[in-house]
């Protein structure tokens, strides 16, 4: 019956695609321009916070790690504002007083349709150009199941697009900005934080435990995942998409984080944080640790041929001197052996 009712929605689905193939082919068009933009918007962004940092004499490894904080936490506060704009001005005041409530019944509030379906993919679209755009960078940075989970999110979004879910994708859209607005500034303060300070590295830690326990073990199960696996089963795309992004936000948890360093950083060279647990959970520049693990590896392979080289080329040298020493005590006693051959000759010539 699963095999059946998974066939029959994967049915409905490629019906659904191909009725809009247009819709669709504009919509990854204006995302993919989005894109484009807000990746040059955040290079220019890049660029100011660059001159204002040296103004204020800050490292300049660290130019890029805070300029993403702050583009982050801009963007973030501002779809937070607007988010909780749209729901008090466009959503009506009953669907959000039912989506409120734990354990929602099988026709909840929570998945009603949108009441104007062209701002819903506005708001949509740019929501999803920032994931993909966030999917590139943390590619470029190495840190791959971070991308993957911004792809995952972007396709739930897109799913919640293409079945009119309004309150069910702002709802979801304004807890997630909320608690990266508050991740960013964590990760923020943490860069300006002396790592010999734990007991500031501790707080942050702490209130990052628990802002993602709130959301991801109080919020999201009971208002997102129990309504969305009790819905009814033409919404077995959105299942599917939130139990993967779920899934892969449960992988790239800080309890995860933590329980991988204690098994496998086992070493301070196997981490950006050394041999802090605390340190590793906040730090996310995975790409220029290892750049510089590279260059210290590289350094010293170096030097340690170098020092081979001189130990070798020393030897060779005191071999040479002992070689031409022995030569020339040789030829000094063959020398003294043969006036002495010659000293008896011309003694047994004098005596015959």
């Amino acid at each position: 019956m699963v095999l059946l009712e998974c066939l029959l929605q994967l049915r409905s689905l490629r019906s659904l695609l191909l009725s809009n193939s247009n819709s669709l082919r504009d919509a990854v068009n204006t995302i993919f321009w989005l894109s484009c933009i807000l990746g040059v918007l955040f290079l220019q962004f890049k660029r100011l916070v660059g001159v204002l940092l040296r103004l204020g004499r800050v490292q300049g490894r660290k130019f890029t790690q805070i300029a993403h904080h702050l583009w982050n936490i801009c963007f973030y506060a501002a779809s937070t504002v607007f988010l909780l704009l749209y729901q008090m001005l466009l959503i009506r005041p009953e669907v959000i007083r039912e989506s409120g409530k734990y354990f929602p019944q099988y026709n909840n509030a929570i998945f009603a349709n949108a009441c104007d379906p062209a701002k819903l993919e506005i708001v949509t679209l740019v929501l999803v150009s920032f994931q993909v755009f966030e999917s590139v960078v943390k590619l470029s940075n190495g840190d791959y199941s971070e991308a993957f989970s911004n792809v995952l999110y972007a396709t739930l979004l897109m799913c919640c697009l293409s079945m009119r879910l309004e309150n069910y994708s702002i709802l979801l859209n304004l807890y997630i900005a909320v608690y990266f607005t508050f991740e960013e500034f964590f990760l923020l303060f943490a860069c300006h934080v002396d790592r010999k300070r734990s007991i500031q590295l501790t707080c942050f830690v702490i209130l990052k435990f628990c802002t993602w326990s709130y959301l991801f073990l109080n919020v999201l199960p009971f208002g997102f995942l129990i309504p969305t696996l009790y819905a009814r089963s033409d919404l077995f795309m959105l299942k599917f998409c939130f139990w993967l992004w779920y899934c892969s936000c449960i992988w790239n948890s800080p309890l995860l984080k933590l329980l991988y360093h204690q098994i496998y950083h086992t070493h301070p060279k196997d981490c950006a944080g050394g041999d802090s647990a605390i340190q590793c959970i906040l730090s996310n520049d995975w790409k220029g640790y290892r750049h510089f693990r590279n260059l210290e590896h590289a350094y010293y392979e170096l030097k340690l041929h170098q020092s081979r080289e001189k130990m070798h080329s020393s030897e060779t040298g005191e071999n040479v001197s002992m070689t031409a020493f022995q030569t020339i005590k040789c030829v000094v006693s063959l020398k003294r052996k043969l006036k002495r051959l010659r000293e008896n000759r011309e003694q047994l010539a004098k005596q015959q």
